[in-house]
């Protein structure tokens, strides 16, 4: 049994999704890898990378139970709630994301550890939903993963193209049932092959 961890914020949890047990991106994943693999999710809501965040995911049961499990894959999507302004700052971003990638790779099981590059952020009439910047995923958290995967040699799933617009996200972040099978397909190529 070949056990994936899926470690994130919101997104990963299912927040807004009808029935996220099922239908989460966690549960969608399970379904497609089938009986060899066990996935669980270890999404908490309005996680951010950063250590001293509003919600730092480093802080929560969530993220040491992900440990105490010892998988062997990690699916790590964080990086939506740090483009919060209270949040953001590309140093300390990039330290904190990079340790909590090694707390990871230090496991017994040395797990193969993916970072997946959030979806896109949409603003609606240009105001930020929950106070989360579309300028700032892409012009700083996208860029600091994609470095970072390139500095540990880590496997990289950029979800930039997945929505071209806001037609599958509940308010223009979450995805509905629909979008996060898209989010779990697009995942499950990466993890499978």
């Amino acid at each position: 049994m070949i056990r994936v961890a899926c470690a994130g914020d919101s997104i990963t949890w299912g927040f807004t999704i009808v029935n996220r047990r099922r239908n989460s991106y966690p549960s969608v994943l399970q379904e497609l890898l089938g009986a060899d693999y066990e996935v669980r999710n270890f999404g908490h809501n309005d996680a951010s990378a950063r250590f001293d965040a509003d919600t730092p995911y480093v802080s929560k049961k969530a993220y040491r139970d992900g440990l105490a499990w010892n998988p062997d894959i990690v699916l790590l999507m964080l990086g939506s709630n740090d483009t919060k302004r209270r949040n953001w700052d590309p140093g300390v971003f990039h330290r904190d994301y990079s340790a909590l990638v090694e707390s990871y790779r230090t496991l017994p099981s040395h797990p193969r550890v993916i970072l997946v590059a959030p979806i896109r952020i949409f603003q609606p009439f240009n105001i930020p939903v929950m106070g989360l910047y579309s300028e700032t995923m892409e012009g700083g958290v996208r860029p600091a993963i994609r470095e970072i995967a390139a500095e540990k040699g880590l496997e990289l799933v950029d979800l930039v193209d997945l929505f071209p617009d806001s037609k599958y996200l509940m308010d223009g972040v979450h995805p509905q049932t629909t979008g996060a099978r898209m989010l779990a397909e697009a995942i499950y190529s990466k993890v499978k092959w």
